[in-house]
Parts: structure tokens; sequence; C-alpha cells
């Protein structure tokens, strides 16, 4: 039998001629590319763990209703995982399949705790709000500012990510008007614990993620996506702020929590004080 011959070109010249193609139309340098690796692998991981939580939750979950979302919820963010490294692939870059920076581990370990003690409002209040919230101000600021298609992936995982962030806000709603004392209670210690992990990452430095894909930490730059990252820091304190308000959370309550993310570095007083009030 013949063989017959195709036209088709190797995967990794398909990859490097789509970036080619992106450097050329939109003047992104190859610095651009190293950095949204990184941004891409952090996201990864934070669906990831959103996975592992979801699925670690369902059995706190109140009826078969809920249990039955969370599956979906988790089923969603694999979506994402792949959506992902699709986009590592066609511009031949690495995207990480896999938790690597220690903060991930220490959410992990902290959402872990609450579940061992049955406490569904810290589980929900790290995933569905402090997670979600981050996750959409990262997806925002990649759509906002990023390459044409990573802009347009951005977006369309920005979707589910917005109505987990719903779900997430009438789960916590309903449990506010069952036992509001014991959710705030849950808010103070799953703030404490998980807020300092997510806001340590909003920055260009780690660990060891850069080191796994290759690059050198020290020459990511977030003015390659047009962010200053003490904005980008502002625009999360600012969501985090609007999600509690949202959730009808007591600003009694709230503010000496968001006060606290003073401590955090790279968020003026007085942007802080504002936010709080």
């Amino acid at each position: 039998m013949t063989e017959t011959a195709t036209h088709t070109a190797p995967a990794d010249l398909r990859s490097t001629s789509r970036r080619a193609e992106l450097q050329d139309k939109e003047a992104k340098p190859d610095s651009y590319f190293n950095l949204i690796a990184y941004i891409g692998s952090n996201a990864i991981a934070g669906e990831i763990m959103a996975i592992e939580n979801y699925s670690e939750m369902v059995p706190l979950m109140p009826d078969t209703e809920s249990k039955i979302e969370a599956v979906k919820q988790a089923h969603e963010e694999t979506k994402h995982i792949l959506m992902l490294g699709s986009l590592g692939r066609r511009h031949d870059y690495n995207m990480m399949r896999e938790i690597v920076e220690p903060q991930w581990f220490n959410i992990r370990r902290h959402f872990s705790t609450a579940v061992a003690n049955k406490d569904l409002a810290s589980c929900l209040i790290i995933q569905d709000l402090m997670t979600e919230t981050m996750a959409i101000v990262l997806y925002r600021t990649l759509g906002r500012e990023g390459d044409s298609d990573t802009s347009a992936l951005a977006a369309r995982i920005l979707e589910d990510e917005l109505e987990h962030l719903e779900i997430g806000l009438k789960r916590i709603q309903g449990l506010l008007a069952e036992d509001p004392e014991g959710v705030n209670e849950s808010l103070r210690w799953a703030h404490h614990r998980v807020m300092p992990e997510l806001f340590s990452m909003v920055s260009t430095s780690c660990h060891s993620l850069c080191d796994r894909l290759n690059i050198d930490c020290g020459s990511l730059s977030l003015g390659d996506i047009k962010s200053d990252i003490d904005e980008l820091r502002i625009e999360a304190l600012d969501a985090y702020v609007e999600t509690l308000d949202r959730a009808g959370f007591d600003p009694e309550v709230t503010a000496p929590l968001i006060e606290s993310m003073q401590s955090y570095g790279g968020i003026p007083t007085v942007k802080l004080g504002a936010a709080a009030n």
C-alpha cells in the first residue's frame, strides 16, 4: 500500500511559526512569552487546586443537587487546564501541568483542614470566594493586556470563573442567613491563612517555577502586559472587597481583615483605608 503524502508541517514548526506570526503582528518579544508561560503555569496550578478542592468538598455539600454542582465545577476546571496547555503548545512555550509553587500547597493544606473540621463555610470562602476572585483578576488582566490569542482564551475561561463566583456568593449568603456568627468566624480563619498566600503570588518572583520552566525569573516583567504590579495588587484588593460586600458580610467584620492586608506589602495605606470603608 502506498502512503499518501501530506504537507502538514511538524508541530514544533507550526508553533514556532505561530509565535513568529504573533511577534510580527503584535510586536511581542520572547520575554512576553516567558511571562505568559509563568502566569499560565500558575493559572493551571490554581485550576488543579480547584479540582482537588471541589472534589474534596463534595461530601460536605448539603444535598444531591449541590454535590452535582460541585462536581460540575471541578469538571469545568479540567477544561481550563486543557485550554491553557493548548495555548502553550500553539506558541511553543512550556506550561506546567502540576502544582509547583509552595503557596498552592499551603492553600490546599488549609482547605483540607477545613474539610477535616467539617467547616463548609471556610471551604466555600477559600475556593468559591477567595480563589475565584483572584482567578477573575488574573483572567481579566490576560484578556485586557494579552496577545489576541491569549486574550480570547482568557475571556472564555473568565465566563466560567464569573459563574463559579456567583454560585459561591449564593452558597455563602445562604449560610450567612442561617449562622452569621459562625460564617464570620470562618471568614476570619480563612482570611488570615489564605489571603497572604494568594497575594504573595501577585508578583514577578517565584520559588521554583522559573527553574522548572527554564526561564530567568529576573527577566519577567509585567510591563510586557502593561500592568504595574502595585496596580494589579490594588485591583485584586478591590475585587476581594467587592466579593465580601456582595456576599453580605458586615463591614464591621471585613474592615479589620482588609486593614490587616497592609502587612502584605505593595498596597498603599491610603488606598487600603478607602477600600475598608
